[in-house]
């Protein structure tokens, strides 16, 4: 309960924040315009990390994210135990996001990863395509994400798969 709460304020001040920064010619407000908001829909395999933990499952997930603020949702089936989850966290886009949660197995924390084929092309050829061009091979991210529950550690993850930006 003390990490939702938590997660709830850190919520709040980003969106504080972001009201209270100056508004950009193009409307965007105070976040950066380059950074376009995104959901990803996205599913793969997870597997626990600890010895003694469930083995692998597979996973679907839903992730938005915008600028400095993201929030998303899951599913996970390990077999014999599956859990649902919903977070809130900071973070910088899709690159690295710090994400507290609560869900059927308590409370969780993830450190999640998403990354996008044609992203990364374009910062290492110094390629300026525009970040609204969304066919579907713009669309195609790869997802990494470690899980830690505080109650349930025998379903401590990792996950990597594959999804779709939106």
């Amino acid at each position: 309960m003390r990490q939702l709460l938590l997660t709830s304020l850190c919520l709040g001040a980003c969106l504080t924040l972001q009201s209270i920064l100056p508004v950009h010619a193009d409307g965007s407000g105070g976040f950066d315009p380059g950074l376009i908001p995104g959901t990803l829909f996205s599913a793969g395999r997870t597997d626990t990390t600890r010895s003694g933990g469930l083995g692998s499952g597979y996973f679907l997930d839903t992730n938005y994210t915008r600028s400095f603020v993201n929030a998303g949702v899951d599913y996970k089936n390990m077999g014999t135990e599956s859990t649902g989850n919903v977070y809130a966290g900071i973070g910088i886009a899709n690159i690295l996001q710090l994400q507290a949660g609560y869900g059927s197995k308590g409370a969780v924390q993830r450190l999640r990863h998403d990354f996008n084929m044609t992203q990364v092309y374009d910062f290492l050829t110094d390629n300026h395509r525009s970040p609204y061009n969304m066919t579907i091979e713009n669309r195609i991210t790869f997802t990494f994400a470690i899980e830690r529950y505080n109650q349930h550690q025998e379903l401590d993850n990792a996950s990597i798969g594959l999804g779709l930006l939106f």
